[in-house]
């Protein structure tokens, strides 16, 4: 962290949680990865640091829950398309996946494609849920945010701890659907196989924050 207190904290990339030989797919590339995590630092950095001079609260205040992680996801594909030279951000309102390969598609509008990554932010350890079960690269950013500590202006700044990714089947998911009337929201999540994948290919993670450590703690840490 830099520093500094509260709001005013940027979280830093540290070189010693990273997996060079992470496998990724379409000729992404560990660095841009990283590029897109320090853009995506600057940008809450700014935009915070902004709001609150105008008297306002942070961005973490303000989104809770899934709309922040719905929001932290859209800022990380953005930058992704931005650093990456073989991927772009799929601009279809719901579409699948996130990150489409250069020439791949016709175009940048896909509903439904087979080639591409999917990025989910989470706060949560492990079970990651989508809307569908969908067979592809599925890269997570798990993050720790700060809105209990008070007052407010000394909360810490949302960090990622571990950025995953795997080529995932659709036997890697538990699918969930209604039941009668049920007003409950479709749902599939990442059963243990699939999450045992992508925990043993990690692209970027704190050593305080790996699930079960011996098994897949970086052979560096």
């Amino acid at each position: 962290m830099d520093e500094l207190s509260g709001h005013f904290q940027k979280p830093r990339i540290n070189p010693a949680w990273v997996n060079v030989r992470a496998v990724l797919p379409y000729g992404l590339t560990v660095d841009e990865i990283l590029e897109a995590l320090q853009a995506a630092y600057d940008f809450f950095h700014d935009v915070n640091s902004f709001l609150i001079g105008r008297g306002y609260s942070r961005l973490e205040d303000i989104l809770l829950g899934n709309s922040f992680a719905g929001f932290l996801s859209e800022v990380l594909v953005k930058e992704i398309d931005r650093a990456s030279k073989s991927l772009v951000r799929n601009t279809k309102v719901g579409g699948h996946p996130d990150l489409l390969p250069v020439g791949v598609y016709d175009d940048t509008s896909v509903l439904r494609g087979t080639d591409g990554i999917e990025i989910k932010s989470s706060k949560q350890r492990g079970g990651w849920q989508g809307h569908n079960p969908e067979a592809g690269w599925v890269m997570v950013f798990r993050y720790i945010i700060d809105i209990q500590t008070e007052p407010p202006e000394a909360r810490r700044p949302t960090e990622i701890v571990q950025i995953l990714a795997a080529n995932l089947e659709l036997s890697d998911w538990n699918f969930s659907g209604r039941l009668g009337r049920s007003r409950r929201t479709i749902t599939a999540s990442i059963n243990k196989d699939g999450v045992h994948k992508l925990r043993s290919n990690p692209v970027y993670q704190h050593p305080d924050y790996v699930v079960k450590p011996r098994l897949y703690a970086l052979t560096s840490e």
